[in-house]
């Protein structure tokens, strides 16, 4: 089992390699040399090279040491890698600060995930081919590490570990003067902000594909610190994904606070080395990997590039020597009072509710061997926007008595924004004025929206035997009420992606009261 999902991990990165080689600036004389953001050096549609895309030198690095194979033996992957580096070296600047999404910006994750992709880099190298480091700008390198040393993110705990996770490795390269005082220091406020449900804070709940870019974060903060609170987070994030994991083997995605449909394999397979029900996660989350109906071969150019390729590439050494695969053992009833899931399972086990109490009572229904189905409640037009129910806020009230679930509260305003010439000139005119200070503004536009004061909602869902009923309410006198769609109107850049359950018919069929049977779905 194990030989074979090597195997197909193996076809997925041949199968990508070129695709994210296209991103590359490889022309020796260009001035953008070794840059990832093929936006900026080759299309000419944007101003600033966004330095989160330099991730993708992990490709270059699993080209030059053998993992994969494009081309046969090829003298200039060691070039591509040494350009790669010395690009983020050179976009880090005068004061360290790595840009993202728009010139100015000082992107925290920006500077954490790139960083930390270099630094692995540069740790290979040092064991075997110093004559490598010797190429290396460093200047840039020193001052990003030095600025990411002073800052923390502990509203979006993927992008901590990340930061965490390039501190550490920087720490055992004496040039980049990071000291394990300050990784200690960070690492404590990281690992504060796991719940003892296992999941990390992601702007106020868990997100299943950003717990999984904690994980390969902490994969690589535990190999660097050998610390044993690294481990046993990673055990409690591990018990968490596969309470979670649903009869048809994939995870209830638009449940998560930030509406990500993905998984990363890198700190998962790591785990799996003597956790088996980790390994029981890899081999049911990316079975089929190698098949273009699998949902990794979604992922958008720009989040493929970036972050979810390199982490199956860091996964291809330690796929073999995974431990037997365990499921875990899931009971009939699983309440989460800490983040508000509850999952209910048929009799029979093969098929299972999920419903996010602190989204507005958001459900979704998996079967084995079936398309999975939703309800994401309701959508109130109104003159600018929309009141929405299908909202992560702490503003829900919550109530679990025996087989009931009530979930009532105010529905969150929203509206779509659109891109305009002109927006984007005033994005470059406040990003130049306020700098890094800018993001949080646009952060609680895009993404909070501010306190929720719309009409009131209030869901009800009753399990039964038989299977569950669900009845709702919502007080409003004006507007025009339309159901929900999959999409969330909460701006997360990597959410989004297209899967086939898009075209499935919702649950409720536009009713406010509706009753589904286990089994009348199979």
């Amino acid at each position: 089992m194990l030989r074979n999902l090597e195997a197909a991990f193996r076809i997925y990165a041949q199968a990508q390699a070129r695709r994210v080689l296209t991103q590359l600036d490889r022309d020796p004389h260009s001035p953008t040399y070794g840059c990832f953001d093929r936006a900026y050096w080759h299309y000419k549609t944007a101003d600033f090279a966004s330095g989160v895309l330099q991730q993708a030198m992990e490709l270059i690095e699993a080209l030059r040491t053998g993992l994969i194979d494009v081309a046969g033996p090829e003298p200039r992957w060691e070039g591509w890698a040494v350009a790669a580096v010395n690009a983020l070296s050179r976009q880090a600047g005068r004061s360290g600060t790595v840009d993202e999404y728009y010139p100015h910006e000082d992107s925290y994750p920006g500077a954490a995930f790139a960083l930390w992709a270099a630094v692995r880099l540069l740790r290979s190298w040092e064991a075997d081919c110093p004559a490598l480091t010797e190429r290396i700008e460093w200047s840039g390198l020193r001052r990003g590490f030095m600025r990411l040393s002073r800052r923390s993110e502990t509203g979006a705990a993927n992008q901590y570990a990340a930061g965490v996770a390039a501190l550490a490795l920087a720490a055992g390269i004496e040039r980049l003067g990071v000291s394990s005082t300050v990784v200690e220091r960070h690492a404590a406020r990281l690992l504060a902000l796991q719940h003892p449900e296992g999941w990390f804070e992601e702007y106020g709940g868990p997100d299943t594909a950003y717990l999984t870019v904690t994980l390969d974060a902490l994969a690589d903060y535990w190999r660097a610190t050998n610390d044993p609170r690294a481990a046993a987070a990673i055990e409690r994030a591990v018990g968490f994904l596969a309470s979670l994991v649903a009869p048809d083997g994939k995870l209830p995605w638009t449940l998560n606070s930030r509406n990500t449909n993905y998984v990363l394999p890198y700190g998962l397979v790591y785990a799996a080395q003597s956790n088996p029900v980790a390994a029981w996660l890899v081999a049911t989350l990316f079975a089929g990997i190698s098949e273009p109906s699998h949902w990794m071969w979604s992922a958008d150019d720009r989040y493929h590039c970036h972050y979810l390729y390199a982490s199956v590439l860091r996964s291809l050494p330690y796929l073999s020597s995974m431990t037997a695969p365990k499921p875990p053992d899931w009971p009939q009833r699983l309440w989460l009072a800490g983040c508000g899931y509850w999952v209910v399972r048929s009799p029979d086990g093969r098929q299972a509710l999920y419903v996010a109490a602190r989204k507005g009572g958001s459900l979704r229904l998996h079967t084995a061997g079936r398309m999975a189905r939703f309800d994401h409640g309701w959508r109130l037009r109104r003159r600018r926007g929309f009141w929405v129910t299908d909202w992560w806020s702490p503003h829900w009230r919550i109530r679990l008595e025996c087989e009931t679930l009530l979930i009532e509260g105010p529905t969150q305003g929203c509206a779509f924004h659109r891109n305009t010439p002109w927006r984007q000139l005033a994005l470059r005119l406040t990003g130049r004025l306020l700098g890094r200070r800018l993001a949080p503004l646009l952060k609680r536009i895009l993404i909070r929206r501010g306190r929720p004061r719309g009409p009131w909602f209030r869901r009800e869902i009753r399990a039964t035997e038989a299977g569950f009923e669900v009845r709702d309410r919502i007080e409003a006198r004006t507007g025009e009420l339309l159901l929900a769609p999959r999409q969330n109107l909460r701006h997360v850049a990597s959410s989004g992606w297209f899967d086939p359950e898009e075209l499935a018919p919702p649950l409720s069929e536009g009713r406010f009261e509706f009753e589904v049977r286990w089994g009348e779905t199979a």
